[in-house]
């Protein structure tokens, strides 16, 4: 199996205050990154201060070709967020909604399974990986130590693209080889934050649209569980 991982970062500075990017209108895009299971460079997409509406249809032209020349898509959150971000700034939404259903997104496999989200860093450790970049250095000397997705469009807007670019390459490459080693175990494990051992099996890699396929979890104990509608609400 031939694997695409996809992932960007956008361009607007989210404040503090608010829970859900994916709900935020003009978030943008500043850079993009696909790492391929065999080729060994990333292919890496940027403009500043953001993507002009062409580059971003560019993207989505790229990602279709990619699928139809037997790559499988690979997000992580990339049907609710990646995606959506990429039909709102091409005004490709149909497009980038067949795409969307058509990909493997890793925690809609968890959430859609155990009825909770999952982060990413959690199922990397969880699969013996390295876990994301959290350091990346400025041009001014200065490292950041906790760095994560909050902090690149701020940095981004401040000239300091190569640490951006940095974290994001490296994201696509840990979510790559994430997705080879779910492939070939069957399974993606973690810890829970009070420390036992959590995995979901399959048999192979799922698509979003295979994903509706899995019987609903109980999050009667949840206060508010993810709704399954909420992560496609936005394709036409």
């Amino acid at each position: 199996m031939k694997l695409a991982a996809f992932d960007l970062e956008i361009a607007a500075v989210v404040p503090d205050t608010v829970q859900e990017w994916s709900k935020v209108k003009g978030l943008g895009i500043s850079c993009a990154a696909i790492a391929f299971s065999d080729i060994d460079e990333v292919e890496v997409w940027q403009r500043v201060p953001r993507f002009e509406k062409s580059v971003s249809i560019d993207l989505v032209e790229r990602l279709g070709e990619l699928s139809e020349e037997g790559y499988t898509l690979v997000t992580w959150n990339g049907c609710s967020f990646d995606f959506r971000v990429l039909a709102e700034e091409s005004g490709l939404v149909q497009r980038c909604g067949q795409l969307a259903l058509n990909h493997v997104d890793l925690m809609l496999i968890v959430t859609f399974t155990k009825g909770w989200y999952l982060s990413l860093q959690a199922a990397l450790q969880g699969a013996g990986l390295s876990g994301k970049l959290t350091r990346v250095r400025l041009s001014t000397g200065r490292e950041i130590r906790d760095m994560d997705g909050s902090k690149a469009p701020a940095l981004w807007a401040a000239g300091e693209h190569d640490a951006v670019l940095a974290y994001l390459k490296d994201d696509v490459v840990q979510l790559l080889k994430l997705a080879q080693l779910v492939s070939r175990r069957g399974r993606l494990s973690w810890l829970s934050r009070t420390g036992n051992s959590q995995e979901v099996r399959l048999s192979r890699l799922l698509t979003v649209t295979e994903c509706f396929d899995i019987p609903e979890p109980d999050t009667s104990w949840m206060s508010n569980p993810p709704r399954r509608k909420q992560f496609t609400d936005w394709i036409k």
